[in-house]
């Protein structure tokens, strides 16, 4: 079967002609400043019908086509609420007392250990009891491959003060990027900005010393009984801000959480229950815009089956966040259409990153829809802040970035967002997510369609591309063997909830099915 006319894929298992286990095709996330991944395969009857496009080889469960990277729909039992049963709000932090000794998060790179003035109490999170000097102001360069760009050693790092050369980080930190940037440290909180605090590097807290945002600077900056706790990015390791919790919040840690982290939302504490995609990247860091109460961002759509307010408040926040993601991957492809017109790219491609472009506002107004029927009240985006905006606009950066973040970290989560349309129950959320996954079918072929041209018409290095994908599929396989050895909660499947054991077996099936034959398909036709 075809991918797109240019190379072959495992062929895909008959299904019946509902779609099921019928080869269907994985999509991308839209949360990204690179093209989406994967294509349509066979979707009708009992052979599959080659529609062109990546074949998965089946789909797990269901005849639903490829969705959003973040469609998880979670409930109130995603996490353990230990507050008032009447009220179904979830814990409030500050009045849960530690029944064991608290327990320190220690600086990294020292030794002896050295307190961060972090702590944590029950596997709760992390919480700023006082502020501590950072022993190691300047991280220790961990730069092993900036092929493609940055810094190379920490005497190019001097523009500011505790500087060093650090590896950028993509997907979630699992995968090592081929560039290298300079990060400036701090040793106390007056060495940052207003609004900020100084947050050593180390385990828990980040991969190196860093001035971070600061709703609090410790406990003692919160009302009595709450905590000044450092809340983690979805797609990055470490904290990078700190606020206040509050009796409204929904988790005291990443231990209540089936998709975690427990990470403040702007409002309240609350589990993530995202997948993670590639973000739309200003500097170094995800940006999305804040949610913001209007109207005019709402789709018009059906409303789903009423649910308890606890289950309708969860769900609200759920929707909100994947609303935020799909906005900002209009700013994504907005991004990445400047970023083909720079290295060339003709015009089937910008077309292609146009329509995409057009597709998530609808993809953001379905969401935001969804999160304001479920909260009763408007929901929509804020000011989208992209101060710092610099794209890269190297053909050589691009393709690393694609084959990473599109062809293999997008199609993964993908496939994750596949399971969880499949199991999704409620009519109204179904036909959000399959109208989403209609327009992926078309969004997925872009970035396959990008690398055949860098790769055979623009000159790019397919050896390089074959390291690549090695070193990418080993690490994604290693995140499954992780995730297959957690604990799952299969009883929130019916709630479109992939859990951990379920998306280790879901990212098997993607890199044995999908990503490993097409992407040996497509080099060795480039390398004969």
């Amino acid at each position: 079967m075809a991918a797109l006319g240019l190379l072959a894929c495992s062929p895909g298992k008959g299904g019946d002609d509902d779609g099921s286990a019928s080869g269907t095709g994985t999509g991308g996330s839209e949360t990204t400043n690179q093209p989406t991944t994967g294509g349509t395969g066979g979707t009708g009857g009992t052979g599959g019908t080659d529609t062109g496009g990546l074949d998965t080889g089946g789909s797990f469960s269901s005849s639903a086509t490829q969705t959003e990277v973040s469609v998880t729909v979670t409930d109130d039992t995603g996490v353990a609420d230990t507050g008032d049963d009447t009220t179904g709000t979830g814990t409030d932090t500050g009045e849960v007392a530690c029944d064991t000794m608290s327990v320190p998060a220690d600086q990294g790179f020292t030794d002896p250990p050295v307190p961060s003035g972090f702590e944590s109490c029950n596997g709760g999170i992390l919480h700023r009891v006082d502020k501590a000097a950072c022993e190691v102001p300047a991280t220790p360069s961990s730069c092993m491959d900036n092929s493609m760009g940055g810094c190379a050693s920490d005497d190019e790092c001097v523009e500011k003060p505790f500087g060093s050369c650090q590896q950028d980080m993509v997907f979630g930190g699992i995968l090592i990027g081929g560039t290298c940037s300079c990060v400036y440290g701090c040793q106390t909180d007056d060495d940052c900005a207003d609004g900020q605090i100084c947050r050593c590097g180390g385990d828990g807290l980040g991969l190196y010393t860093e001035c971070v945002q600061a709703g609090c600077t410790h406990d003692s900056d919160c009302p009595p009984g709450e905590l000044c706790g450092l809340s983690p990015d979805i797609c990055a390791p470490g904290g990078f801000l700190t606020a206040c919790t509050t009796p409204a919040d929904l988790c005291s840690g990443d231990n209540e959480c089936v998709n975690p982290p427990c990470m403040f939302d702007g409002g309240k504490w609350d589990c993530a229950n995202a997948a993670c995609g590639r973000p739309f990247m200003v500097e170094t860091h995800a940006v999305t815009a804040e949610a913001a109460t209007r109207d005019d961002w709402r789709a018009v759509q059906a409303a789903p089956a009423p649910v308890d307010a606890a289950l309708a408040d969860r769900l609200a926040q759920h929707w909100t966040q994947i609303a935020r993601l799909e906005h900002a991957s209009v700013a994504a492809f907005a991004q990445f259409v400047l970023q083909l017109l720079a290295v060339g790219a003709p015009p089937e491609l910008v077309l292609g990153a146009q329509r995409a472009l057009a597709d998530e506002v609808e993809h953001a107004r379905l969401c935001f829809g969804l999160a304001s029927l479920y909260s009763g009240t408007g929901v929509g985006p804020g000011p989208l802040p992209i101060a710092g905006l610099a794209a890269t606009t190297d053909l050589a950066t691009l393709v690393d970035a694609v084959i990473r973040e599109a062809c293999l970290g997008e199609t993964l989560a993908a496939f994750e967002a596949r399971e969880a349309a499949a199991q999704a129950e409620d009519p109204a959320v179904r036909a959000a997510l399959r109208k989403i996954a209609g327009d992926e079918q078309r969004h997925a072929e872009l970035g396959w369609q990008f690398l055949q041209w860098a790769l055979a018409g623009a000159g790019a290095d397919v050896a390089r591309a074959r390291r690549t994908f090695a070193d990418a599929i080993a690490e994604a396989r290693a995140g499954a063997l992780r995730d297959a050895a957690e604990a799952g909660a299969p009883e929130l499947r019916a709630h479109g909830v992939v859990d951990a054991p379920l998306r280790a077996e879901v990212w098997a099936h993607g890199l044995a099915e999908v990503i490993e034959p097409c992407a040996a398909a497509l080099l060795e036709r480039l390398a004969a």
